[in-house]
């Protein structure tokens, strides 16, 4: 999977690009590189280098299992990110990254008729997500790419 995904990089890259947040380090019938390192990196490529900011996970039981947005938000309970991002702020000292579809918090959105599977990873929970977001918003803080980039770098220096 990693040499099919990473050509998108060189891209990025040669647009001038400088930082990524694209790759899940997660197991997924769609998308994801297991294997991908978990938090903030530099990554360099032929044509240069930029930063990834990988969706956030957590690492248990010799997976990384995902608490950082999108379907997961929406799929499983709450607790499930919170505590997620608890994990990640508190005991591993990093930030955490999250991301979210602007459909998923519009339930009123159009149906369209697709698989059972396809049903529930794009129509579950939908009338949860706006008030999940906004305790989400409350109960963390949160900062641009930009600030995270900097306290990132300035970490590293120190």
């Amino acid at each position: 999977m990693i040499d099919r995904s990473l050509w998108a990089l060189d891209v990025l890259v040669s647009e001038g690009y400088h930082y990524d947040s694209s790759i899940y380090p997660i197991r997924h019938d769609r998308y994801g590189i297991p294997g991908w390192q978990r938090h903030i990196h530099l990554v360099t490529r032929q044509g240069g280098a930029l930063w990834e900011l990988p969706g956030s996970t957590i690492r248990l039981f010799g997976a990384n299992l995902p608490i950082g947005g999108g379907g997961y938000f929406r799929l499983l309970p709450y607790g499930w990110t919170r505590n997620g991002f608890r994990r990640l702020n508190d005991v591993e000292k990093r930030p955490g990254i999250f991301y979210i579809h602007p459909w998923e918090i519009d339930p009123g959105q159009p149906r369209i008729n697709v698989g059972a599977l396809s049903r529930v990873r794009h129509y579950h929970n939908l009338h949860k997500t706006e008030a999940r977001l906004k305790r989400l918003l409350d109960e963390f803080k949160f900062g641009s790419v930009s600030d995270v980039l900097a306290a990132h770098q300035h970490q590293a220096v120190a």
